[in-house]
């Protein structure tokens, strides 16, 4: 009798497996922890190996496709200007350096001196000069690295470029702005007028001039608004006084003018009414200003030739003598610190005031 042989069963595959086990409860083995740690360490470290490198192979393509860029458009020679980066240079430290130049002269021959920064003398390297875009000299470079040239400047501003050049390529450059003005400023006198009777203890002379000039009365240096009006305030013995204005502009142009005065002792008289009133109610700190003043009597007539002197907040305004209408006015600053603050006037032992408020917005 034949006996018969158990049935061959086909393996179980390894997710078949798993998931029979997984239905029957059974738990995954976890992964040990210090075999985490230990993956993790290795990546940190390759991280650390191939970063540089994927750094350091970026920045190599950039400076080939740079240094391609330059090789297509090479710097022309014999070009008729140039343009020069302003105030820079491509190479630091080795641009080169002019000797001081006036922001603003009244001479248009200009002489530019200066050197090259030693390192960066170099055998064949050529030293060009620009003004106003066009090439002036292109010379080879002087062993010292010293350098000059003669310029004719044009009225108003005119731009000067040095550049340092090396196979039609500029290594380095420096450029400079020189403003050509002979002009003289112009300058007025408010009051005063010449021949004109005036207090001999206090004699005031206002006007204005052309921004950024400078006033002498009488050899005294005057501050200016930024606007350019001044105000200037002294005494003399009565009789005939001679005032020289001189206005003086950034570039040494010059203009003076001249007055004759009478002066005389004045008195004052008292009981006086005083009106003030200010240009602007609100002004900025620093903002200039004018402070408008009548003065009559106390019914009313209008008081000529009566010295007035005023304050605002703790700086004096100056002083000035009433016209023939009974009025004066008095030039001043708007004090720094914000807030509102008293214009005072005083006159013939009488006083008046205006308020002002000071606001930066």
């Amino acid at each position: 009798m034949r006996t018969a042989s158990p049935r061959r069963r086909d393996p179980v595959s390894r997710d078949r497996y798993r998931a029979i086990a997984r239905d029957a409860g059974v738990p995954r083995p976890a992964r040990p922890l210090w075999l985490n740690a230990a993956l993790a360490g290795a990546l940190a470290v390759i991280a650390l190996i191939t970063l540089p490198i994927a750094i350091s192979a970026a920045s190599t393509g950039v400076g080939h496709v740079v240094a391609s860029i330059q090789e297509a458009i090479p710097l022309l020679q014999g070009r008729g200007s140039i343009d020069i980066p302003a105030g820079g240079s491509s190479s630091i430290g080795a641009a080169p350096v002019a000797d001081t130049l006036p922001a603003y002269t009244r001479e248009p021959q200009l002489q530019i001196t200066g050197k090259v920064p030693s390192f960066a003398v170099q055998e064949g390297r050529n030293l060009q000069i620009v003004l106003n875009g066009a090439v002036i000299s292109t010379k080879p470079l002087d062993p010292s690295g010293a350098f000059n040239a003669a310029l004719v400047l044009k009225d108003g501003p005119n731009s000067i470029g040095v550049a340092l050049i090396a196979d039609n390529d500029i290594v380095a450059a420096s450029s400079y702005n020189v403003v050509l003005d002979r002009t003289p400023p112009t300058v007025t006198i408010e009051r005063p007028t010449s021949g004109s009777t005036v207090d001999s203890q206090n004699i005031v002379v206002a006007g204005t001039t052309e921004q950024g000039s400078t006033i002498t009365v009488n050899g005294r240096i005057i501050v200016t608004t930024p606007e350019g009006g001044f105000t200037d305030s002294f005494s003399a013995a009565p009789g005939s006084v001679a005032v020289t204005v001189v206005a003086r502009d950034r570039a040494g142009n010059e203009t003076t003018q001249k007055l004759t005065l009478i002066a005389q002792q004045v008195t004052q008289a008292a009981g006086l009414s005083i009106t003030v009133t200010v240009n602007k109610a609100t002004a900025r700190p620093g903002e200039g200003l004018i402070a408008t003043v009548f003065v009559s009597s106390t019914t009313g007539v209008a008081r000529a030739g009566v010295v007035v002197t005023g304050s605002v907040g703790v700086a004096t305004m100056g002083s000035a003598v009433t016209d023939a209408t009974g009025i004066a006015r008095l030039s001043f600053t708007a004090p720094a610190t914000e807030g509102d603050v008293s214009v005072v006037i005083l006159a013939g032992g009488s006083s008046g005031r205006a308020s002002l408020t000071i606001s930066a917005r």
